[in-house]
């Protein structure tokens, strides 16, 4: 009777051995060890990154990247004149009280040959001021042969073309003045053309009309000021 008891008893033990080794894996649960047991790679461990790092830059390094310089401040310039070709004109005229002008009608006719100075910009000056004169003058008397021009406005051209017709003369009287030193002359001739030309451009106000030709009347009125200027204020003889 002993006997089979013990038989039965290493039986069942032997059962339960084999039970336990036909587990899977996962159904056996490991002891897990201490966190201090295992030491950490010295690889494990991640560097810090850098401070200027960024997942999208550029690498300077492997593709030869570079920012871009950068763009310098833009200075403020400014001028009053234009052209600027020749300094000396932009001074004379700059003293003057129609700079722009001054400079607009002059000095398409000035050279490297001419010296630039308040005389020879004063004897160009006439001869671009009997040019400009001649052909407003022209202007004027087409305009007025034109029939369907009014009484009133006939009347203000017929004392523009008379006005506009004595200033050529009185030009080359002045061209005289200046070779012949004469500077009182110089003046008085000037201040004429100056005169003819306000007479033009006052019997429009008068007559309350709007003259057909102002724009040129208005380029004479500053040329010879500026004529008149040079003459009495920059030219000594």
């Amino acid at each position: 009777m002993g006997i089979k008891r013990s038989l039965l008893l290493i039986s069942i033990f032997s059962i339960v051995a084999i039970s336990a080794c036909a587990r899977p894996p996962s159904d056996i649960t490991d002891t897990p060890e201490s966190p201090d047991s295992t030491p950490e790679s010295p690889d494990s461990t991640p560097e810090a990154p850098d401070d200027d790092y960024s997942p999208n830059a550029p690498d300077e390094a492997a593709d030869g990247y570079a920012p871009p310089p950068e763009a310098p401040t833009p200075s403020a310039t400014f001028t009053i004149l234009p052209g600027g070709s020749y300094p000396e004109l932009d001074q004379i005229c700059g003293a003057t009280d129609y700079p722009i002008e001054c400079v607009r009608f002059i000095s398409p006719y000035l050279n490297d040959s001419i010296k630039i100075d308040p005389l020879n910009v004063l004897k160009v000056g006439i001869h671009v001021a009997t040019n400009m004169t001649i052909e407003a003058l022209n202007l004027a008397i087409k305009i007025r042969e034109d029939p369907e021009i009014s009484p009133n406005a006939q009347s203000c051209l017929r004392v523009c073309s008379e006005n506009y017709d004595l200033i050529p003369d009185g030009n080359e009287l002045a061209l005289r003045a200046i070779e012949e030193r004469n500077w009182s002359d110089l003046r008085n001739q000037l201040s004429g053309d100056l005169t003819s030309v306000n007479t033009c451009i006052d019997v429009y106000h008068e007559g309350n009309l709007a003259s057909p030709m102002r724009d040129m009347d208005s380029d004479l009125l500053a040329l010879y000021r500026v004529l008149l200027h040079i003459a009495v204020d920059m030219v000594k003889f």
